[in-house]
């Protein structure tokens, strides 16, 4: 009985070993298993992991908000025709890693992650030219809703096309989000006018029509010389092999197959929020770290702290809600909201203007161990639907006029004011002179 029951054994484990043999697998763990998985995937990360939930209305005794200011980043977007025509290649590569585990028995993918990658299509054609998506809306329609929430007595009241004013950009995203936002607060966009969007937008689009910031960040050679350094550098060699071996191919993959599956990776998941996508498997947390920084390296430079210019540039919407807030203070008429749909470049330029997020250091090629908890990290600052929002508040005690801030639905704990409530004579004293100096005539 026992020398039978040996043989049982042996033959069992010789039937695992041969099935892990044949399909290449060594790894201990499937990334389709993963319950928390690194999902920050810089400027395509889904909202969702980066936003505050809680939307408990905002109670702050004797003070009522006056005007409820928001610039949003659009939602969820589909790959651009040029992006979607890239990722067809996936096919080639899809094909290849296939072959490479189940024929030639090379590559580390565990047996589920292997199937789901033979599931996979591409979910997108080039004609959707970067439109949002169905979670796109679903971004911006709860976020609306959450806000009405918080503030229900602003949003609540009868909506006229002087109480409400939305403005966007000329893509088919920031329109569709201006108007799930908008269903979100409402239910229905009835009695607000959409204005026909402008092509030179130096308010929420400052940095398209600016000739200097195109010349001087986004076509200079230096704005990306950082990231390229660091392309080139241990971190992503190192990754390049291991990525490569992961999925079975002796011959090194270049970063343009690395670039595809990243994308492949990202979109598949802020597409579909409940879904895996099988092309993360090609990845660790470590690598998808390394992915992660080399992008926050190029936007350090093209919208950040990396060029001085950016925080010229920038200012317009922060001189906006200020100069707003001053007409409420003087008696003069507002509406009580304004609402704002834009890009990731002008949050990103928002917030360097305001001197937010910013790192004792500068983000280089050389220094990703020091900055692993920088504040510069763009899959918490610029995520899809990424927004700052201003509450202006009238005080029956105390200050007369209050201010929070919140960003993607966090409340700002801003120096010098109280659980993020700052008395409005502080806040035009710190960010005062944003307003006074913002000029772009320099563009």
């Amino acid at each position: 009985m026992l020398a039978t029951i040996g043989r049982m054994m042996f033959f069992m484990l010789w039937a695992a070993l041969l099935a892990r043999l044949v399909t290449g697998q060594s790894q201990d763990s499937c990334y389709a298993d993963d319950v928390n998985p690194y999902l920050l995937f810089a400027t395509d990360t889904p909202y969702e992991e980066v936003n505050d939930m809680n939307a408990r209305p905002v109670i702050i005794e004797q003070c009522e908000a006056k005007q409820f200011w928001l610039i949003s980043r659009h939602g969820t977007r589909y790959a651009d025709a040029d992006e979607v025509d890239d990722l067809k290649d996936l096919y080639d590569l899809q094909a290849k890693i296939i072959k490479n585990h189940e024929k030639d028995g090379k590559g580390t993918l565990c047996a589920q992650d292997l199937e789901n990658l033979k599931l996979w299509t591409l979910q997108v054609v080039s004609n959707v030219k970067s439109d949002l998506t169905p979670q796109g809306y679903k971004d911006l329609h709860d976020l609306g809703d959450r806000f009405k929430s918080r503030f229900p007595a602003l949003f609540n009241q009868t909506v006229t096309k002087d109480s409400f004013k939305v403005r966007f950009t000329t893509k088919q995203r920031t329109a569709a989000s201006a108007i799930a936002f908008v269903d979100g607060l409402f239910g229905t966009g009835m009695g607000l006018e959409f204005p026909e969007p402008l092509d030179d937008d130096l308010l929420i689009k400052p940095y398209a029509s600016c000739k200097k910031w195109e010349k001087d960040v986004e076509s200079n050679k230096d704005t990306t010389k950082e990231m390229k350094n660091f392309e080139g550098g241990a971190l992503v060699t190192t990754l390049l092999g291991t990525v490569s071996s992961r999925l079975g191919f002796d011959k090194t993959l270049d970063i343009d197959d690395i670039n595809l599956i990243y994308s492949a990776c990202r979109y598949d998941k802020a597409w579909h929020l409940d879904k895996v996508s099988p092309w993360c498997a090609a990845f660790t947390d470590d690598d998808l770290k390394v992915l992660e920084y080399r992008e926050d390296l190029e936007l350090y430079y093209s919208t950040g702290y990396g060029n001085d210019l950016n925080k010229k540039v920038g200012c317009p919407p922060v001189k906006d809600f200020l100069d707003r807030f001053s007409d409420i203070e003087k008696g003069n008429a507002q509406p009580a909201g304004v609402l704002y749909f834009t890009h990731h470049e002008m949050i990103l330029l928002l917030l360097t203007s305001l001197g937010f997020d910013k790192d004792q250091q500068p983000l280089t090629s050389k220094n990703y161990d020091q900055m692993s908890n920088r504040q510069w990290r763009s899959s918490v600052i610029s995520p899809f639907a990424a927004n700052l929002a201003a509450v202006f508040f009238e005080c029956g005690v105390g200050e007369p006029y209050r201010v929070q801030l919140y960003f993607n639905e966090h409340l700002l704990d801003i120096d010098g004011c109280t659980k993020g409530l700052c008395d409005w004579s502080y806040f035009k004293k710190q960010f005062g002179s944003i307003s006074s100096s913002c000029n772009l005539d320099f563009c």
